[in-house]
C-alpha cells in the first residue's frame, strides 16, 4: 500500500521525533538525581534521587496523564483485534470490547488513589501488595503480571514487523529492530519521564491520525441492507465474546503496572481521576469506531459476488486497500505511535516490578537508575528474539495472541484476592488461598471436561497450546465464558471464608492463652 522509501521514511521520522520529546525529560530527570543541600553523600537522600527516573512522583497534571493513558493503552493491537471482534461478534462484541478497555480506568479511579494512600512511597501496585499480604503473594502476583507485560511487548514487536511487511513488503526485522532500540534507548536515558512525555505527542498524533483514517475508511463503500443487517446483528456468540472480554481485559488492567506508576505520577488524586475520565473519554470512541469498521468489511465482503474477507484479522486493512496512498501512510504512522507508545510504558512497567526494591538500597544515583537500565535491556533481548521468530511463522504469531487470553486469565483469577485486601476482612492467608483457588478451578474444567489431569493443566492456556485439540478453543469456546465469570466469584468467595476461618481460630487461640480461657478449660 505504501512503497518502501515512505515505509522508512515514516518509520525512521516517528522514532527520531519520539527520541527528540523524550529527549526534552533528560535535563529534569538528572537534575533530580543531584544530592540536594544538606544530604549526605551515603545516606538516603541520594539513594531516594534515583525516585525520578523510575516514578515520575507526582509531576503529571491531567491532560498529560489523560494522554499518557490513552496513548500507552492503545497498542497497534488495536488495529487488528477490534475490527476482528467487530467482524465476528456484531454490535454485541463491539461494545463489548470499547467497554472492556474502558472500564478498567473506572476502577483504577477508585482504587487508585486508596492504593496510593496505603503506600505512598510505592511505585506500582506490587509494593502495596508485598506490605498488605507478604512478599509470598507478591511473588506470585508479580510473575502474573510480568507474564503478562512481557507478551503485550512481544505481540506490540510482532505488530510491528508485521505491519511494515504488509503495508510495503519489507523484511519485518527493518522496523522490528529500530522500534525496539530507540524506545529501549530513551527508555533507558530517561525512565518513566520519557515516557509519559512521549505518551502526550503521541497521543495527539494518534487522535488525529485516527480520525482521518476512519473518516477515510467509512466512505465509498458499496453495502447491501441485508449484508449490514446480517453482519450488525446481536447474536448469542456475540454477548458471550462481551462478558469474556469485560472480565478478561478488567483482570489484566489492573495489573498493568505502567498505568499503576501513573497512579504515583499524578499531582494529586483530583487530577488524577480527571486524567482517568480524559483517558476513557478517547478510548472508548476509538474501541467502538475500529469496532464499527470490522462489522462494515464484513458486510461489505458479503455484499460481493465471492467473498474475500477469509481472516477476521485484516477487517480494517480491508477497507483501506481501496484508499488512496496518503490514508495508507498516515494509518502506517499511526500504527507507528502506537507500538512505540506501548512499548515504551511495557518497558517501565516492567522497571517498576524491582523498583521499590532498587531504591531502598544505600546506592548512588547512577548505580540505582543503571540496574533499572538493566531490567529494561534484559526484558528487551528474548522479545526482540521471539517477535521476530513470529513474524516469520504465522502459527508462533497466533499463539502469541492466544497467550494474551492466558495472561488475562491468570490476572483475573488474583484480582479479587488482591484487592480485598484494601477492606479489613481479608488476611494473608485468605489472599493466597483465594488466589491459588482460581488456578484449581482453571484446572478442575479441564479435568471434568476431558478427563485427565493433563487435560486439567492445558486448560490454563484455554486450550490453545497442549495434545488436547478440541473443537473451540480461546476466544471462541463457551467454556471460557464461563470460566471468567466464575472466577472472581470463586476467588473472592474462598478469600473471605479462609479470612473468616483464619480470625475465628486465632481469636480461640487468643482466648485459650488468657487467664479466663484457661480457668474456663479446668473447670470443664
Amino acid at each position: 500500500m505504501i512503497s518502501e522509501g515512505a515505509a522508512y521514511g515514516i518509520t525512521y521520522g516517528t522514532l527520531v521525533c519520539c527520541a527528540l520529546v523524550a529527549g526534552a525529560a533528560v535535563p529534569m530527570v538528572y537534575k533530580s538525581m543531584k544530592p540536594q543541600e544538606g544530604s549526605k553523600e551515603d545516606g538516603g537522600g541520594v539513594a531516594m534521587s534515583a525516585d525520578f527516573w523510575y516514578s515520575a512522583r507526582s509531576s503529571q497534571g491531567w491532560v498529560s496523564l489523560g494522554l499518557s493513558f490513552f496513548a500507552s493503552s492503545m497498542g497497534a493491537w488495536v488495529l487488528f483485534a477490534a475490527p476482528e471482534v467487530g467482524a465476528i461478534s456484531g454490535w454485541w462484541g463491539t461494545i463489548g470490547y470499547a467497554l472492556a478497555s474502558s472500564l478498567p480506568f473506572g476502577f483504577y479511579a477508585i482504587l487508585g488513589p486508596l492504593v496510593r494512600r496505603r503506600y505512598t512511597q510505592g511505585f506500582c501496585l506490587l509494593d502495596w501488595v508485598q506490605q498488605r499480604f507478604g512478599r509470598a503473594t507478591q511473588i506470585y502476583v508479580a510473575l502474573i503480571s510480568v507474564f503478562y507485560m512481557w507478551v503485550y511487548l512481544v505481540a506490540e514487536l510482532t505488530s510491528m514487523g508485521n505491519l511494515i511487511r504488509d503495508f510495503s513488503g519489507l523484511d519485518p526485522l527493518a522496523a522490528l529492530i529500530p522500534v525496539s532500540l530507540v524506545t529501549m534507548l530513551y527508555t533507558v536515558a530517561a525512565g518513566l519521564p520519557a515516557s509519559i512525555w512521549t505518551d502526550r505527542v503521541q497521543g495527539v498524533i494518534m487522535v488525529v491520525f485516527i480520525l482521518v483514517a476512519i473518516i477515510a475508511c467509512f466512505t465509498g463503500l458499496k453495502i447491501t441492507s441485508e449484508s449490514w443487517s446480517k453482519a450488525a446483528d446481536w447474536n448469542d456468540k456475540g454477548f458471550e465474546s462481551l462478558v469474556t472480554l469485560v472480565f478478561a481485559i478488567l483482570g489484566a488492567g489492573l495489573f498493568d503496572m505502567g498505568t499503576w506508576q501513573r497512579v504515583y505520577a499524578a499531582k494529586d488524586e483530583g487530577q488524577l481521576r480527571k486524567g482517568l475520565c480524559f483517558g476513557v473519554a478517547l478510548i472508548f470512541p476509538t474501541m467502538l469506531l475500529f469496532g464499527i469498521a470490522g462489522m462494515l468489511a464484513e458486510a461489505q465482503d458479503l455484499s460481493r459476488p465471492k467473498p474475500t474477507l477469509f481472516i477476521k484479522a485484516l477487517a480494517f486493512f480491508d477497507l483501506l486497500g481501496s484508499q488512496p496512498g496518503w490514508v495508507a501512510g498516515g494509518t502506517f504512522a499511526l500504527a507507528t505511535c502506537m507500538v512505540a507508545s506501548s512499548v515504551d510504558s511495557l518497558q517501565t512497567g516492567l522497571v517498576s516490578v524491582v523498583s521499590h526494591e532498587v531504591t531502598s538500597k544505600k546506592l548512588s544515583p547512577m548505580a540505582a537508575t543503571a540496574i533499572g537500565q538493566l531490567v529494561v535491556v534484559s526484558a528487551n533481548v528474548p522479545a526482540i528474539y521471539l517477535a521476530a521468530k513470529a513474524t516469520k511463522e504465522v502459527e508462533l504469531g497466533m499463539n502469541i495472541i492466544n497467550l494474551f487470553l492466558v495472561a488475562d486469565l491468570l490476572t483475573l483469577s488474583v484480582a479479587v484476592p488482591v484487592f480485598a485486601g484494601l477492606g479489613s476482612m481479608a488476611t494473608q492467608s485468605g489472599a493466597l488461598a483465594g488466589c491459588m483457588s482460581g488456578l484449581l478451578l482453571i484446572m478442575s474444567f479441564g479435568w471434568v471436561e476431558f478427563g485427565t489431569f493433563m487435560a486439567g493443566l492445558e486448560m490454563v492456556t484455554l486450550m490453545a497450546f497442549g495434545n488436547t485439540k478440541p473443537t473451540e478453543i480461546g476466544l471462541s469456546a463457551s467454556r471460557t465464558c464461563i470460566i471468567f465469570f466464575l472466577l472472581p466469584i470463586v476467588t473472592g468467595s474462598v478469600t473471605f471464608v479462609v479470612s473468616i476461618l483464619e480470625k475465628i481460630l486465632d481469636q480461640l487461640q487468643k482466648l485459650n492463652f488468657t487467664p479466663e480461657g484457661q480457668a474456663l478449660q479446668s473447670s470443664i
